[in-house]
Parts: C-alpha cells; structure tokens; sequence
C-alpha cells in the first residue's frame, strides 16, 4: 500500500511539474505573439510614414536632405517600373477584353446559322 501510495505521490508531482511548464509554454507563447503584433503594427506605422513622406516629396511639398538623394532616386526608379506594369497589365487586360468580344461575336454568328433540327418521331 505504502508503495501505491509514494507511486501516487510520484505521479502527481511529475504531474505538477509537467503542468508548470505547460503554463510556462503558455505564457511564453502569448507573450510571443503580443511581441509579434507590436512588430506588425510597427512595421505598418513605418510604411505609412514612409508612403506619407513619398508622397509630399513627389508633390514638392517636402525636401530630402542631401544625405537621402540615393533614397529618393531609387524610390523614383521603382515607381517608373510600378508604373510601367500597370501600363503593361492594362494592355494585356484590354487585349483579354478585345478577345473575348471576338469570340462572343463569332459564337453568336455561329449560333445563329445553325438552325436547330426538327426531331422526328
């Protein structure tokens, strides 16, 4: 009985000490989790800013020291290229447009001059 009952004793301890790092786990995970949303909301206060200054710079209403020209420049390259897919993309949209109209026509002329057959009985 005695070694039922330190056996008990034993599981229940290891118990404890299993629940403890569970928690532990636990808790460390939250805390991870709240440090990954702070870096997120981080990361998004930081673009914001930086499209809100990109923005002011391109409307002349903002100067870049001289320390940020490079950034500036490189930043003027990315939006011509931006620009430029877009451009490109519309293009392929509307050549997309142009074909699928062909096809509707040529499927309605095609329907139209196939006239549908008398069933016979």
């Amino acid at each position: 009985m005695q070694q039922i009952q330190a056996s008990w004793d034993e599981a229940q301890a290891q118990l404890r000490a299993v629940r403890e790092q569970v928690e532990h786990l636990n808790n460390m995970a939250l805390a991870k989790v709240a440090s990954n949303m702070l870096e997120r909301d981080m990361d998004r206060a930081y673009r914001d800013l930086g499209e809100a200054v990109w923005a002011e710079v391109s409307k002349g209403r903002l100067q870049l020291g001289n320390t940020l020209t490079h950034v500036r420049k490189s930043l003027e390259v990315v939006t011509q290229k931006i620009q430029a897919q877009n451009a490109s993309i519309n293009d392929l949209l509307a050549e997309g447009a142009d074909i699928a109209k062909r096809l509707q026509e040529k499927m309605a002329a095609a329907s139209k001059a196939v006239a549908p057959q008398s069933k016979r009985r």
